[in-house]
């Protein structure tokens, strides 16, 4: 015996069949493909200002590059150490900023400067070359901070 479906039959058959194979997993697989091709590119921006600086590792403030040392003219100097307390962007500063005073000061990191006071006086430390300090001795150095421009300045 053989079996002839009737074309009033055959039509919906055909057509219930295309329906389900247009809502099949190709079509599933080929709506993700186009949607991964058309994802948004996201795009990463450094900012040089920032605490957590790319240069450095995680934590680290662009001030504790001037830890050491800094010397001026005729035995004036600023010496830059991590605070006591250990807290990021504290600085215990020790300065002889003349000839006939020396002493000791807390700074505080604010950007890429730090902040201190000095006699009654709010000062920043920032960094510069050796012709913004104002001293002939230093004027070909490139690695300095200023304090104040034309007037206090350390290089190394």
């Amino acid at each position: 015996m053989t079996c002839r479906l009737s074309p009033r039959f055959t039509l919906p058959l055909l057509l219930a069949g295309a329906l389900l194979t247009g809502c099949g997993p190709a079509a599933e697989t080929n709506n993700v493909a186009n949607a991964t091709a058309n994802a948004p590119t996201v795009e990463t921006i450094e900012d040089s200002d920032a605490i957590n600086s790319a240069d450095g590792p995680a934590g680290r403030l662009p001030t504790d590059d001037w830890i050491g040392r800094w010397t001026g003219p005729e035995g004036l100097f600023l010496d830059i150490q991590p605070a006591p307390d250990g807290k990021p962007g504290s600085y215990a500063l020790t300065n002889k900023d003349n000839l006939d005073r020396q002493g000791d000061y807390a700074g505080m990191a604010e950007g890429a400067m730090i902040r201190f006071t000095r006699d009654g006086k709010e000062l920043t430390i920032r960094p510069g070359t050796g012709a913004e300090t104002g001293f002939k001795y230093l004027a070909d150095k490139t690695d300095c901070l200023i304090v104040v421009a034309g007037q206090e300045g350390y290089c190394r």
